[in-house]
């Protein structure tokens, strides 16, 4: 089905609005993280939940990767790698492939808040463990060594450990100082995300945009097609309901 000019005008402008959103939240609004200095919580990836239910997965996609691209050209490489902008990168990606998967293989967004609640709680878990497990294998060691390596490289896993003990961290277990660091950390981000996503979107946004028939035909997003869906069963169930023996024999 093609769609009218009007609607892919609002939906460029609409993801590059929130792309800009996603922007100024990742560059400018960022609160330090004690336990790891080096580390920051920012909520850009609110912005770009809010993409892919709106947009469904190319306007979290599209989000997830102009945000970035925008705070690199503003930016710069700011740790000479780009590993910074990587991370933020697989971050994004990694919650739009939580939110897919909980909107369309299980389907918990359409169950209501219980089951959004398990899958918020499967989103922030699977952030935090693919997150720890890549700093792990080469984010963190490519980050301190300054140039691209693994924890295959003995000397950088050394140097870390180093640097971990004068940060205060205990014992000389590699992959559990890696853990101890970005392991609460994703937790406590993805949380706070999933919070203010739950928030600002679901108990506001979407709501507004429920009750506006102008704005629902511009927003084309899973969690809309389903309500629309819902609507369209249960008119036809209600106009089933309300035929005569004679109507559903000549509609049969």
């Amino acid at each position: 089905m093609k769609r009218k000019g009007s609607e892919v005008i609002t939906r460029i402008t609409t993801i590059a609005i929130l792309s800009a959103l996603a922007f100024v939240l990742m560059a400018f609004v960022r609160i330090p993280y004690p336990l790891a200095p080096w580390l920051q919580i920012e909520f850009s990836d609110m912005v770009v939940l809010i993409g892919y239910a709106l947009y469904g997965l190319p306007g979290g996609l599209a989000i997830a990767v102009l945000k970035t691209g925008l705070d690199l050209a503003v930016h710069g490489l700011t740790d000479g790698l780009g590993i910074g902008h990587l991370t933020a990168l697989f971050t994004s990606l990694i919650y739009v492939l939580g939110l897919f998967l909980c909107s369309h293989v299980f389907a918990w967004f359409k169950k209501g808040l219980k089951f959004r609640i398990l899958a918020y709680s499967f989103i922030i878990l699977l952030v935090s463990v693919l997150l720890t497990f890549m700093n792990g294998l080469f984010i963190t060691p490519s980050y301190l060594m300054g140039s691209y390596t693994t924890a295959f490289n003995s000397e950088a896993v050394e140097g870390i450990i180093s640097f971990f003990q004068k940060s205060g961290y205990p014992g000389e277990s590699y992959f559990l100082m890696i853990f101890l660091a970005y392991f609460p950390f994703n937790l406590i981000k993805g949380l706070a995300v999933c919070i203010i996503y739950e928030l600002i979107f679901n108990r506001i946004i979407f709501v507004l945009m429920e009750r506006s028939p102008f704005l629902k035909k511009y927003f084309v997003g899973p969690i809309f097609k389903e309500k629309k869906k819902e609507e369209n069963d249960d008119k036809t169930q209600e106009v089933s309901s309300q035929k005569g023996p004679l109507e559903e024999n000549i509609t049969a």
